[in-house]
């Protein structure tokens, strides 16, 4: 039989991303799906045969990957991470995505870092220059602030934010577009202005699908679409080399 095929393996609360790992280290084959379409089907018929290493949220989700004789899964847990370490109060509370960017930031950039990421919820995390990571703070995402406003009124509708550079819309859903985006943005500028005011050399790294349409505006160092995949596979050589 040939070598089992290495797939890292991001579970989010609104969608699943995944690449497969090359013996290079070079990650192919990326795709995204919604977390709602995983399916024992679907895992047994695309990891088949495979080593999975995984970070996920979703609890509910992960039993779909355990037992299954035809593949290994290996959950991401803070009491298995090497080459950062964690001064947290309850480190088991730090979500597996954080702890991944974290690690793969440090890896790739080097420290004190701070890494923005977006998706159903904005977070920033701080690690330093010793690879120590400190915290971060968590904000609600636009896709939940938007879905909200749909739920929570009864004529609100439920929008997907585009990039606007108006400061009003002559519309409900421009208005609500406009509202999210012009607020977003300068939630996530001004704490990377709060960080560089007191930590002069630090470096801001961005990373998930939300802050796509804020990268080319946001004061940071670099836009790592990857970032996660390179935590995960600094996770995965973790093991290989025990």
């Amino acid at each position: 039989m040939g070598q089992k095929k290495t797939f890292l393996i991001d579970i989010g609360n609104s969608f699943c991303e995944y690449c497969e790992l090359t013996k290079g280290g070079s990650f192919i084959h990326r795709q995204s799906i919604p977390t709602n379409s995983l399916t024992q089907r679907y895992i047994t018929d695309t990891f088949k045969d495979s080593n999975c290493y995984i970070s996920s949220v979703v609890p509910d989700m992960d039993r779909l990957f355990k037992h299954l004789e035809s593949m290994n899964s290996y959950f991401v847990h803070h009491n298995l991470i090497k080459h950062i370490s964690i001064n947290l109060s309850s480190p088991n509370e730090l979500g597996a995505d954080r702890l991944m960017n974290a690690l793969g930031a440090f890896n790739e950039y080097g420290g004190p870092t701070l890494i923005v990421d977006s998706g159903t919820a904005i977070t920033f995390c701080y690690i330093n220059k010793e690879g120590v990571y400190e915290g971060g703070s968590i904000f609600p995402g636009m896709r939940l602030c938007s879905w909200a406003l749909n739920k929570q009124t009864a004529k609100l509708p439920l929008v997907w934010v585009e990039k606007r550079d108006e400061l009003y819309g002559k519309n409900t859903k421009n208005a609500i577009e406009i509202g999210l985006y012009q607020s977003f943005f300068g939630l996530i500028e001004h704490m990377i202005h709060q960080y560089r005011s007191q930590y002069k050399d630090i470096k801001v790294i961005g990373t998930g699908k939300g802050l796509s349409i804020f990268k080319d505006r946001l004061s940071l160092d670099k836009f790592d679409h990857e970032l996660i995949f390179h935590g995960l596979k600094q996770f995965s050589a973790g093991y290989q080399s025990d």
